[in-house]
């Protein structure tokens, strides 16, 4: 129920979706269009209703004692039960986060999850986190979203992608002592780490430059990237469409800013696979970001993660 079109836009979005039998849809029906949930079932889709939506203005306490019947909770009980394995929602941020962590759990070990990101650089798909979800990490919190990232580069690759993701630490210069205490204690705890491939710190101005499979940083630098990130490629896809259409090279590039080819961020490290869309994302958007679930179900994500963080001690 999420999102700009108040729902609908969604349900356009599923219609459009190549296995329509494989959705659970959970909404308000009475402020669903009729004619789109009628054209699902028809497609095979299962439509459940829910009582009341969230506002996504609802502080914490309420989130956690008055929304068992909103979409998302109702969504979230699905998953835990095991009838899905995977949720998508286009809900407030701050929802997802404190309703998955309540109802679907954290991955044992782990202290807070992680918002993270595909993005798609010169040498294929390369992974950020954390986004959002945490704006002050302390060290060990870094370096399990070292081990989180690792495991999503991995499963990317398949259960039998064998190799090593390339871990950078964001930070404002590559030599040592730079930044934050924090971030170079973080930095020795990577390199002790057998369990990640450290390759150093890495600058903004090296993001899309190959260096690193993954890139970690805190909440509060994440979020500013991925925002700086969504304007410039919004803005290059305005100018681009200003322009004559018709060789091969101008489409290739339009797609790689096509923001609504990436939408959606996974929510790493609960205990189930949770695709966080944008509020504001286009009909093919939302698809993207369905499809984004389907690819980490595929890939056995939240086992990567769990091997991941259990198989080697975590500093305190």
């Amino acid at each position: 129920m999420g999102g700009a079109g108040s729902g609908n836009e969604n349900l356009r979005a599923c219609i459009q979706y190549p296995n329509p039998e494989e959705l659970i849809l959970v909404g308000l029906l009475s402020e669903l269009d009729p004619n789109l949930v009628a054209q699902l079932h028809s497609l095979g889709a299962e439509v459940r209703p829910c009582s009341t939506v969230l506002r996504g203005d609802e502080p914490q306490r309420t989130l956690l004692k008055g929304a068992a019947q909103t979409s998302l909770s109702v969504a979230f009980g699905i998953l835990a039960s095991g009838e899905a394995d995977a949720v998508v929602s286009s809900a407030d941020t701050k929802a997802v986060l404190v309703l998955g962590r309540s109802q679907i759990g954290t991955i044992q070990s782990l202290k807070r999850p992680a918002i993270a990101k595909a993005f798609l650089g010169p040498l294929g798909q390369f992974y950020m986190l954390d986004l959002g979800a945490n704006l002050h990490c302390p060290p060990n919190l870094l370096q399990q979203f070292a081990r989180l990232g690792s495991a999503m580069h991995q499963s990317h690759g398949g259960p039998d992608f064998n190799v090593p993701a390339r871990v950078g630490l964001l930070n404002i210069g590559t030599e040592r002592g730079k930044g934050t205490v924090a971030l170079n204690q973080a930095a020795e705890l990577f390199q002790s780490d057998c369990g990640i491939h450290f390759i150093g710190f890495i600058e903004p101005s090296d993001l899309f430059a190959g260096l690193a499979d993954v890139i970690v940083c805190d909440g509060y630098a994440g979020n500013l990237v991925l925002k700086t990130v969504e304007s410039m490629a919004s803005f290059l896809r305005s100018q681009l469409a200003l322009l004559e259409v018709g060789t091969d090279q101008l489409q290739s590039l339009a797609a790689k800013v096509d923001i609504d080819r990436y939408n959606g961020a996974l929510l790493a490290g609960l205990e189930g696979v949770v695709i966080k869309s944008h509020g504001s994302a286009s009909e093919r958007g939302f698809l993207h970001a369905i499809l984004q679930g389907k690819a980490c179900v595929q890939g056995q994500l939240v086992r990567a993660c769990t091997e991941a963080l259990a198989n080697r001690s975590i500093e305190s």
